[in-house]
């Protein structure tokens, strides 16, 4: 079954040619022909990144930053004390 754009329906209506007969050669309805387009990627926010890390001891410096609300540690001499990164 073959498709026809409306600029193909167009000429021939132009050329005398019965809506009837444009349909049984154009299959019936209108189709564009659309370049398809690659689906849109939703962009992810980028994640935020934090230097401290907050303990119930208080705050310490991170030698590497992590993503905001991820679990860390703050070393002590008396061990580690286990926290969240903002």
């Amino acid at each position: 079954m073959a498709f026809c754009t409306t600029r193909e329906r167009i000429q021939l209506r132009n050329e005398g040619v019965p809506q009837m007969e444009i349909d049984r050669l154009c299959g019936g309805t209108t189709q564009q022909r659309v370049p398809s387009m690659p689906p849109q990627q939703q962009q992810m926010p980028r994640p935020r990144f934090a230097t401290l890390c907050m303990t119930n001891a208080g705050p310490c410096p991170m030698a590497v930053a992590m993503p905001v609300g991820s679990a860390c540690a703050c070393y002590t001499p008396w061990g580690a004390v286990p926290g969240i990164a903002q």
